[in-house]
């Protein structure tokens, strides 16, 4: 009777164990896949596609191949493009994002100085309003 107490007590040890190893290394696996926390809370980050652009009155959104703003999760941003002609180019520099008060705020190294640009940001969109050498420039982005 004592060695099938014994037997019982180290099943359920071994048990116990194995299930501990499968549960440690499955969530070892999950891990890899799942983004962390802060990644989960910041859902604006990721790619913005530009939906339409517009120089004064002339719609500029058949010029692009390609204009993205890519929002990173690290505070930084790349704003990408491809004209039709196939010139490509980007720019790189932090946001910082208030989904309070509706803003971003862009800022990007212009030569020696650091230059910064708000922008409104309603409902997954930032919209983009700039004088462009006393010409409007707007420019709509989005997530697909």
């Amino acid at each position: 009777m004592c060695k099938n107490i014994t037997m019982k007590k180290f099943v359920r040890v071994l048990l116990v164990a194995l299930c501990s190893m499968a549960v440690f290394l499955l969530a070892g696996c999950e891990t890899e896949n799942l983004s962390s926390l802060k990644d989960i809370s910041r859902p604006y980050t990721g790619v913005y596609e530009c939906e339409k652009i517009s120089l004064g009155d002339r719609d500029m959104t058949d010029k692009f191949e390609k204009l993205t703003l890519e929002l990173k999760p690290d505070g930084t941003f790349t704003a990408a493009y491809e004209t039709a002609e196939g010139r490509q180019g980007s720019y790189s520099g932090a946001y910082a994002l208030d989904t309070e008060k509706g803003e971003i705020v862009l800022s990007a190294k212009q030569g020696t100085r650091t230059g910064s640009f708000t922008f409104p940001y309603e409902k997954g969109t930032i919209v983009i309003d700039r004088n462009l050498f006393g010409t409007p420039l707007h420019a709509e982005f989005s997530m697909p």
